[in-house]
């Protein structure tokens, strides 16, 4: 048997004994069965808008068990200024309140143990973690605690994706979307994690502002529309400015209308993008909030993205996308959830990295080309109904 093949088996055991002893933990903890009656329910998902998107189908499961519980999101974006879940969903109806902590607030340990006496004065009567996918060992066990000190009667959800032999694991092993990976998570806590439900309940306000944002920008209205993404908060994760104006020219050319998202900070780069693409090109960068902009991403036929946040708002508002991905990561780990996107990677051998700044120019971003990106546009296009979505 190949050397690699044995690590990638020996990491797979590793997890596997990890996530019986965390799972041996809870259970001393808390030895009685899942209550199948609370009044008060917490979900612990830490994360930025990504890491909310994704873990919505597994915590509407959780909301649909409890249905007459409040139910609390406790979540951090990390530091202050990130984005995270309360811009995503704050005001939905099933989901009764957000608390949100920074790192700032819990860098001393004042500041931990009041985070844990605010908990505990919530008298929770569950405790779910949807766990960060790379969250170590140490954390998760450092995290069940937490809960059992916020006075928690009942918890359940921490798992461990190990990260050794990574290459190994990437050649050897198959890895579920995060989508299905909380999914399996909370059906494993009995919970009914069926088809992957996504609940954002946007509102006539942003509709609203969407639609002035959208004639303020001249797009056509008799056009479908194309959304880019082309930021991500990682560099090596940023597919080159060239190579969107150059899609955006072909996709413009044959009648589409092409919207540019991003953040503030992206502003400058999205408004070179439109004004590069030129005729029925806009930049709403900085014009949008997260809400805004999964309603933008809602009347779009189709989202071109890097590795991005913004991947899967559009995968939970039905709109199918060519995502670009490096080589960094564990393959399809973090691929938009649904059958109807495209995936783009490249094989290099320096894959499964994890690096936060490439030491090779990105290069497996780069290897990425203008005419294979065109080409899964068309293919996404081809599958579209004959009745396309308008601009309202």
């Amino acid at each position: 048997m190949p050397l690699a093949r044995q690590q990638a088996l020996a990491a797979r055991a590793l997890r596997a004994s990890a996530n019986a002893m965390l799972s041996g933990a809870a259970r001393c903890v808390w030895p009685r069965r899942r209550p199948l009656e609370a009044e008060r329910v917490c979900i612990y998902r830490i994360g930025n808008i990504g890491d909310t998107a994704c873990a919505i189908p597994a915590m509407h499961a959780i909301r649909r068990a409890y249905p007459a519980a409040h139910l609390t999101l406790v979540t951090s974006p990390g530091k202050l200024g990130s984005v995270g879940a309360r811009e995503l969903l704050e005001g939905v109806s099933w989901i009764d309140e957000i608390v949100v902590y920074h790192a700032e607030d819990i860098a001393t340990a004042r500041g931990r143990i009041e985070l844990v006496r605010n908990l505990r004065a919530r008298r929770f009567d569950i405790w779910i973690e949807l766990p960060a996918v790379a969250a170590p060992l140490a954390t998760l066990y450092r995290n069940l605690m937490v809960a059992r000190s916020a006075g928690a009667r009942w918890g359940f959800g921490w798992q461990y994706e190990p990260r050794v032999a990574a290459q190994a694991q990437s050649l050897f092993l198959e890895f579920r979307d995060e989508v299905e990976r909380l999914l399996e998570i909370v059906r494993a806590g009995g919970f009914a994690g069926g088809d992957a439900e996504f609940s954002l309940e946007l509102s006539d306000s942003n509709r609203r502002t969407v639609t002035d944002l959208l004639g303020e920008a001249g797009v056509d209205k008799g056009a479908a529309m194309i959304a880019f993404a082309p930021g991500a908060k990682l560099e090596p994760n940023r597919w080159p400015v060239d190579r969107f104006i150059e899609v955006g020219i072909n996709l413009a050319a044959r009648g589409y209308a092409i919207v540019v998202l991003g953040g503030a900070s992206d502003a400058p780069m999205c408004e070179q993008i439109a004004k590069q693409i030129g005729r029925n090109a806009a930049s709403l960068a900085g014009k949008t909030t997260v809400r805004d902009s999964c309603e933008v991403l809602a009347r779009c036929v189709m989202l071109v993205c890097n590795d991005s946040g913004v991947q899967h708002l559009a995968a939970a508002v039905g709109t199918p996308c060519v995502s670009l991905f490096t080589r960094r990561e564990f393959p399809g780990m973090w691929r938009p959830h649904g059958s109807q996107h495209v995936a783009l990677l490249k094989k290099v051998e320096c894959h499964t990295c994890f690096l936060d700044v490439c030491p090779y120019d990105n290069k497996c971003i780069k290897a990425i080309g203008v005419d294979e990106v065109i080409a899964a546009a068309s293919r996404v296009l081809a599958r579209l109904p004959e009745s396309k979505p308008q601009v309202a």
